[in-house]
């Protein structure tokens, strides 16, 4: 299969789209044929600073169709559109993930759009609902609410 890979730190320059073995799926995974990937604000950051093993697949997130159930998965099936994420692997044809980090993509939503969900969304939620506990009513302040997590989070708290 095909996969952006790096193995330095850089510019985009460094990034290689080549061959690479196809992803063993786990017994609490999926396989997912990657249909659209999300470039998030870490995948820019972890290859401009960080070296990594040699072919190192990039990518956070991504949404697609499950090719492949593990064993111990009860929860997804082959033929499931879902979104997607995990600290790495996403900028490939196939990506293996645990299916406790999918989730279904709705009939009619876009799988485009539905890539972008996971980081931003699942961060503003952690951080405003989980964690942060707002109720109806309160008043929230969110710093910085002008990249992907902070338009979310404004989103949810209203």
């Amino acid at each position: 299969m095909k996969a952006a890979v790096y193995d330095n730190p850089g510019p985009p320059s460094v990034l290689q789209y080549v061959d690479v073995p196809d992803p063993v799926c786990g017994p609490d995974e999926v396989v997912i044929r990657v249909e659209a990937i999300s470039v998030e604000g870490g995948d820019l950051i972890n290859r401009r600073s960080t070296a990594q093993p040699i072919r190192w697949v990039v990518g956070y997130a991504a949404a697609g169709t499950v090719v492949k159930v593990g064993g111990d998965v009860t929860t997804r099936a082959v033929g499931d559109k879902v979104a997607a994420f995990s600290l790495q692997g996403s900028h490939a044809e196939l990506w293996a993930v645990a299916a406790s980090r999918t989730w279904l993509v709705p009939a009619g939503l876009d799988i485009a759009k539905a890539a972008a969900l996971p980081i931003s969304f699942g961060s503003a939620y952690h951080s405003v609902i989980n964690r942060g506990d707002v109720r109806e009513g309160e008043t929230v302040l969110i710093q910085a609410a002008a990249g992907g997590v902070g338009l979310a989070a404004v989103q949810l708290a209203k």
